[in-house]
């Protein structure tokens, strides 16, 4: 059973190559989504910065104008046009962040930017609401190593059975001249028996090796499982603490816009309030920033869940051999 063991071994590493084949391309489409996710985010998030500081600027031009007419004070001026200057730097480094991400995205992966904007809506499109969950011993690495194991197995059992004797069967067959000797003829068969008597200890060593990669390999399947157990855990409490966090967000962006038009609603057509209008609108603008920073986080954990599940690839409908990947 030498030879058997040995073809065993092979079909088997076979196999899990194309496994970690499949692991490699899951990971690496895993942080091209991740980049095109965080540059959807901040192209949202720009645009908003912008509409902010449009708005923001009125209400300034506004005080400006009441300073300008005597109504106003030259210290309300000062602030009002403080709260456009947070509002522009917010604006430069949301502009700054997604350009060096663009940078890094084209030089990393050697995509344009339009292919990472269709990525992010590809996995937002076809993700699933909830986050996907597998058991760690249903996972493919899992699977891989318990290959693995087998394969160790089988490279045991070829490496005692080159320690085993070898027995060849021999059989010569000799007719003599048929007109002289008719109906005679001679058959000899033997056995040869070829046994190895001494390898040096190379065998034992052999043997041992694999004895030592079985205990490594149960010991990274066990890692394995309390990994994947922990991660998935700590997934699903963030994917939960995000919920949380987005009411709030989404209540105190309500409340803030009820305030911004009640504020209105008093004033009139006269202005009478421009530097509490532009604070207002200042704090509506952060909170929806927020709010942009939590979806796109939500999003990331939701992708790293999916990485988790091993649902990858099937969601953003790649398979092994495309020349995407």
């Amino acid at each position: 059973g030498q030879r058997r063991n040995q073809n065993d071994a092979s079909m088997i590493a076979c196999e899990v190559a194309q496994i970690d084949a499949s692991d490699v391309m899951r990971t690496r489409s895993h942080d091209m989504l991740r980049l095109a996710l965080s540059l959807r985010q901040l192209d949202q998030m720009v645009s908003l910065q912008r509409m902010t500081l449009d708005e923001v600027n009125e209400h300034v031009a506004n005080v400006r104008a009441r300073v300008e007419a005597g109504a106003g004070r030259v210290v309300d001026l000062r602030e009002a046009q403080l709260v456009s200057l947070d509002q522009e730097i917010a604006l430069n480094r949301a502009v700054a962040e997604r350009d060096q991400l663009r940078e890094i995205f084209r030089s990393e992966f050697e995509l344009e930017v339009e292919d990472a904007s269709a990525l992010a809506q590809t996995f937002i499109q076809y993700r699933p609401d909830t986050l996907p969950v597998i058991l760690a011993d249903r996972t493919d690495k899992a699977h891989a190593l318990r290959l693995r194991q087998r394969q160790v197995g089988h490279e045991a059992e070829s490496i005692r059975g080159s320690r085993l004797p070898k027995l060849d069967g021999v059989l010569d067959g000799t007719v003599f001249d048929v007109t002289d000797y008719e109906d005679e003829y001679e058959v000899v068969g033997r056995i040869e028996v070829t046994m190895p008597l001494y390898d040096g200890g190379t065998a034992r060593a052999r043997l041992r090796e694999t004895d030592w990669r079985k205990r490594e390999l149960k010991s990274s399947l066990d890692a394995l499982h309390r990994a994947h157990a922990r991660e998935s855990e700590s997934l699903a409490q963030r994917s939960q603490q995000l919920i949380r966090e987005e009411n709030e967000a989404i209540a105190r962006r309500d409340e803030l816009n009820a305030r911004m038009r009640a504020q209105q609603e008093c004033q009139g057509k006269t202005v009478s309030a421009p530097l509490a209008l532009a604070r207002l609108r200042a704090e509506i603008g952060a909170a929806e920033a927020r709010l942009l920073e939590i979806s796109n986080e939500a999003e990331l954990v939701r992708a790293r869940a999916s990485l988790v599940a091993e649902q990858l690839d099937s969601i953003l409908g790649l398979t092994l051999g495309d020349a995407a990947c």
